[in-house]
């Protein structure tokens, strides 16, 4: 699957059918510069990360309101427990991020990933106003019914000159 921030490529019941009732699935996932994935979390799979190359900035935050975030390199292991909020993108300015990733269910991603921008889409105004302590008009121009994309691009990164991304000495 191609997105404007990346792309995954994933070994799941559906594209490998040997795995199919064997609790496991991969998935190599790149994200160009600028690249996000979405935050989301999986309701039925842990996940096991490994940066094959590139860096990764990871936040992560759990279920009694802890929150984590960290970069991880080239060789580092991110484990996210099933049911977590996390997300992750690419840290560097001038090089892709490329991750591995193991999870412990056979499901398509898309089956078992609920990403921020679908639970967002559903939730009345007036439940957005009341959770976020705002007036209901705040919420008013936000998109409704966007259309869920797992790997998204900054949209400051679409625009910026790529010399300008350059790390400084």
């Amino acid at each position: 699957m191609t997105y404007e921030g990346g792309n995954i490529w994933q070994a799941d019941e559906t594209s490998f059918p040997i795995l199919k009732n064997q609790f496991g699935s991969m998935a190599i996932l790149t994200l160009k510069v600028g690249g996000i994935r979405q935050p989301h979390w999986h309701p039925f799979a842990w996940e096991l990360n490994y940066v094959i190359s590139g860096k990764a900035e990871w936040s992560i935050v759990g279920t009694n309101g802890q929150h984590d975030s960290f970069i991880a390199n080239v060789g580092d292991l991110v484990f996210i427990p099933r049911g977590i909020f996390h997300y992750f993108a690419n840290a560097d300015s001038e090089e892709e991020l490329k991750v591995l990733i193991i999870f412990n269910s056979s499901q398509v991603v898309e089956d078992d990933d609920i990403g921020i921008v679908p639970s967002l889409n559903e939730m009345p105004i007036d439940i957005l106003a009341a959770s976020f302590g705002m007036p209901k008009d705040y919420f008013k121009d936000i998109p409704r019914n966007v259309t869920s994309t797992p790997i998204i691009l900054r949209k400051d990164t679409k625009h910026r000159n790529p010399s300008l991304l350059r790390k400084k000495a």
